[in-house]
């Protein structure tokens, strides 16, 4: 490979702009890592799943359906003792609607737990799969930088001298053999 001083400086401004993009591809993740990582971590060990206004929410309609259901069974059995005059028609109707109505209002209870306790794990899972790649981009990048960077300086240090280095360099050697012999 033939080279010259242009080549030498070409790989040596190379070799700059490489750690100089280490440097800052560094700096970056060192920060991303100092944001996100706090927030992560605590995300890991304290999972939330659903907020507290969230689960009322959830609560509420449910009771609100089993409260809509109650009351239009009620009714319906009001309707049926007024139809057949016969005070005690509905009662049982009446008493398997509201039976109905807590079964379907503890599974809505229960379901908010569970829903909210999946969500927590999930959100956990999460936090751990961000903090274990939160630096992989930016600090992969800065390490491909600082390669690039050795590249080039290996790049330089293959390269041929130039016909003036060679020049110069069997003139001093011919100058260290005459003082050496003298």
């Amino acid at each position: 490979m033939s080279s010259s001083t242009g080549t030498k400086k070409d790989t040596f401004a190379n070799y700059g702009a490489g750690s100089a993009a280490n440097k800052g591809l560094g700096a970056n993740a060192q920060n991303l890592y100092g944001t996100l990582a706090p927030e992560l971590q605590a995300q890991a060990a304290h999972p939330m799943g659903y907020t507290p206004q969230q689960k009322s929410a959830i609560n509420t309609a449910g009771q609100q359906s089993a409260g809509g259901s109650m009351a239009g069974a009620t009714g319906q059995g009001a309707l049926l003792a007024a139809r057949t005059r016969n005070a005690g028609a509905g009662a049982n109707a009446i008493q398997q609607s509201g039976r109905n109505a807590s079964d379907e209002l503890s599974k809505v209870a229960t379901g908010t737990e569970v829903g909210s306790a999946d969500l927590a794990n999930q959100q956990q899972q999460n936090a751990y799969k961000g903090l274990e790649g939160l630096n992989s981009a930016e600090l992969g990048g800065s390490l491909q930088a600082l390669g690039l960077s050795n590249q080039a300086l290996d790049v330089g240090n293959r390269a041929q001298p130039s016909f003036w280095s060679k020049m110069a360099n069997t003139g001093g050697q011919l100058a260290l053999a005459s003082l050496m012999g003298a």
